[in-house]
């Protein structure tokens, strides 16, 4: 905006004639006219009687025209102060979120660097399995005849029919190698636990969440540096 046009719309917005204004700021009514058209600007004298007059605010008035019509009133010293005030205050508050915006850069780079950190080991799962309990004088594998398929016919099919009345499979998983297969003594007899299965596990890293954190601290650190150049 220019200087006359906000000189004109602070007239208008109180209702007052040109004549009215000039003779209220005692002006000549034509260099009021000079000045809202731009064919003029004041001298510090004439700019502190608009100032009291149409209740102009120095600091409202730096923020409201351009910055070209504010060269051409520099010289009132009135103007140079607010001006001046008003680019100190956008300095601080540019320097303000620039220290800003390193700081998330630099909590969202160490952030990022512990994620990277592994502290995991892979540890081995061993899982062990029992069909059923055993009795003592039957060896490791007396389950395993169930599965064979015999008529009903033969001499074996009612001892492998006992034996599958007495399937009760149990798996047992840890982290301890105890060999092929073991006993385990257990109310009615044994268990014969065979190896069944084995895995290298390697456990989720405990420090990968600190990896969200770190990817917000470096858009925050964006957006930081992206405002205070807006506001340069």
């Amino acid at each position: 905006m220019k200087f006359g046009d906000y000189l004109r719309q602070k007239r208008e917005d109180r209702g007052w004639t040109q004549p009215e204004a000039a003779a209220k700021a005692r002006i000549e009514q034509s260099y009021l006219s000079k000045l809202e058209t731009g064919r003029s600007y004041p001298s510090d004298d004439v700019f502190e009687r608009l100032v009291e007059v149409f209740g102009i605010d120095t600091g409202e008035l730096s923020e409201s025209v351009s910055a070209a019509e504010l060269d051409r009133l520099r010289e009132i010293r009135e103007v140079r102060a607010a001006v001046l005030a008003g680019q100190a205050g956008r300095l601080r508050l540019t320097r303000g979120w620039l220290l800003a915006g390193l700081a998330f850069l630099m909590l969202g780079g160490g952030a990022l660097g512990l994620s990277r950190i592994d502290l995991s080991e892979d540890t081995n799962f061993y899982r062990y399995r029992s069909d059923g309990v055993l009795r003592l004088d039957e060896s490791p594998n007396a389950f395993n005849i169930v599965h064979s398929e015999v008529p009903a016919d033969h001499p074996r099919h009612e001892q492998i029919r006992a034996m599958r009345e007495r399937i009760d499979q149990l798996d047992v998983t840890t982290d301890q190698y105890r060999g092929n297969g073991y006993y385990e003594d257990v109310e009615g007899g044994r268990r014969y636990f065979e190896l069944n299965h084995h895995a290298l596990v390697t456990p989720p890293n405990p420090l990968r969440w600190f990896l969200v954190p770190g990817l917000m601290f470096l858009l925050g650190s964006l957006g930081c540096f992206f405002i205070s150049f807006r506001w340069r």
